[in-house]
């Protein structure tokens, strides 16, 4: 169906005042989700640190965290410290450390001591979390299509909000996995809601400009969040910071007749009048001519309902399966290498924290504007392709300026500036790769299987995010090098597997499976030539 046949739009127009009050809320949620997710790489820092035997008494006048470092290091001169700082010499004895200090104070490393035999609980922290974003995909989807896109907004609006606030109270690192879970399921339901919304009000062109435009807020809370952070050094005052917003937000989702339920929802589960009274509002404020109602509106052009598919009819058919397949490993492939970056970019990346991830905040702006272009007027094939190729190779690249931590001279930083320059191209060229696979994948599969396609997909997207803390901090031990060739070849691969994919752009949406199955199957592609045609 074209957007010219769309009722909503045809009512209100694709784009106007209305729709952009109403974007103007929803926008929000990118940001806010954002600094929930970025806010850990602040919290949960890669820190150096000392063992000190428990009799060693530390000066109290000294506050700065520095100086209490260069103090300590001062002190043990005389003990003999394993290189792991795990056990200590003392009396003739190792012994097993259990006091440490740290080279800043304020982060969830110091309060909770997730050193030595508590190293990994920092990476399962990381992993619950995506855990949580998991958990949320999976049921927002489910619970907006029966309850309502407003109702699920706000109901995942005072559980995120009242959550995240609750955070600051954590004792122990338990503690703060499980509430950050709950954050995580709640913050993505909220944001996957609020996106279909905004999606539901608009068309033609906006439809590219605001998809890929939802992303622009996120990566401005990047490029905020390094200045708290530096400005709030202790995890729990920077997660109050970034919480309080969150219940503003709700606030303003309460406010009456400022965010109604969808009109494409109410149609659709049979609340004619209740949508056309919001619509009325709505083209009133565009300025749009008035219209009898929406039943007569139908009668030129309505949507009609599709027969009820299951998951399982994208696996019934060859040309379907294939690209089905690669699908789900392109949004595995951008989540892992994206969140493997962004969650491990103190030790994968040389270099300031602060300034980093505000570089990194800058290039995400960037990428999504031109991204927005590309998509605009160069496809969606062979862009996707080259951007998943251009981010491996540069991944690849930055391997040359790497030096091991533990052999090399502190002072020879000669490969750092040409690990960082490549290392934050191949981030850049991501990022870019996930807005895009957002867009291509709701163009690929079939109106009855949109929903149950881009969930598949997005479940898969969560095994890698799930998967990132342990591929680039894990794995990292045994060679600080691995992280990086994981992440450029899975790259690799994915730019190469998109080329099995047919060209979507320009062309119109399929409804069925077997109008896809036919669309694929007569797109030529080299790589799909074995494959059976349909049968008519």
């Amino acid at each position: 169906m074209t957007e010219e046949e769309d009722y909503i739009t045809r009512r209100i127009g694709i784009i106007g005042k209305w729709q952009w009050r109403v974007l103007g809320v929803m926008l929000v949620s990118s940001a806010l989700g954002a600094w929930q997710i970025l806010a850990i790489s602040f919290q949960l820092p890669e820190l150096k640190f000392h063992c000190v035997p428990d009799d060693l008494v530390l000066s109290d006048k000294i506050l700065d965290p520095r100086l209490k470092w260069n103090e300590t290091q001062h002190l043990l001169s005389e003990y003999q410290v394993s290189s792991d700082q795990c056990t200590i010499l003392i009396n003739g004895r190792n012994e097993t450390c259990t006091k440490w200090v740290f080279e800043s104070d304020g982060s969830l490393v110091q309060d909770f001591n997730l050193v030595c035999e508590n190293e990994g609980l920092v990476s399962i922290t990381k992993a619950v979390f995506m855990g949580g974003m998991m958990a949320g995909t999976l049921f927002s989807g489910v619970l907006s299509d029966i309850f309502g896109r407003k109702k699920l907004m706000i109901a995942t609006a005072i559980i995120f909000s009242i959550i995240s606030c609750c955070v600051t109270a954590c004792t122990t690192i338990y503690q703060f996995m499980a509430l950050r879970f709950f954050v995580a399921m709640s913050g993505i339901a909220l944001y996957t809601t609020c996106y279909v919304y905004s999606m539901e009000m608009i068309g033609g062109i906006w439809n590219t400009l605001i998809g890929i435009g939802f992303q622009i807020p996120w990566a401005v809370a990047y490029m905020i969040l390094p200045g708290l952070a530096y400005a709030l050094p202790y995890w729990a005052h920077l997660q109050i910071v970034i919480s309080l917003p969150c219940l503003l937000f709700l606030g303003v989702l309460l406010v009456p007749n400022l965010v109604p339920e969808s009109p494409k929802w109410l149609l659709a589960n049979g609340y004619e009048k209740e949508a056309e009274e919001i619509l009325d509002r709505a083209a009133e404020m565009n300025g749009m001519p008035p219209l009898a109602n929406i039943q007569n509106l139908e009668k030129g052009g309505g949507t009609p309902v599709p027969e009820k598919w299951s998951y399982f009819d994208l696996f019934k058919s060859p040309h379907t399966i294939v690209c089905s397949l690669v699908m789900f490993y392109l949004w595995f492939a951008n989540s892992l290498v994206y969140y493997g970056m962004l969650l491990n970019a103190g030790s994968l990346l040389p270099g300031d924290i602060y300034i980093n991830n505000f570089v990194s905040g800058v290039l995400e702006v960037l990428a999504y504007i031109i991204t927005t272009l590309v998509f605009l007027y160069g496809g969606r094939r062979f862009p996707m392709s080259i951007t998943m190729l251009f981010g491996g190779a540069a991944l690849l690249l930055a391997l040359i300026g790497y030096r091991d931590p533990n052999e090399s001279n502190e002072e020879d930083k000669s490969g750092d500036t040409v690990r960082l320059a490549f290392g934050q191209l191949g981030k850049f060229a991501i990022t870019g790769g996930f807005a895009m696979v957002y867009l291509y994948a709701a163009e690929l599969f079939p109106t009855v299987l949109r929903n149950s396609g881009m969930a598949f997909s997005s479940f898969w997207a969560r095994v890698g995010s799930i998967s990132a803390p342990f591929a680039g901090r894990e794995l990292a031990k045994f060679d600080g090098r691995s992280p990086i060739y994981l992440f450029a070849f899975v790259s690799l691969i994915a730019g190469v597997l998109t080329l099995v994919l047919p060209e979507t752009k320009d062309t119109v949406l399929c409804d069925t499976i077997k109008e896809s199955e036919e669309f694929i199957a007569n797109k030529d592609n080299t790589f799909r030539k074995c494959l059976p045609k349909p049968k008519k």
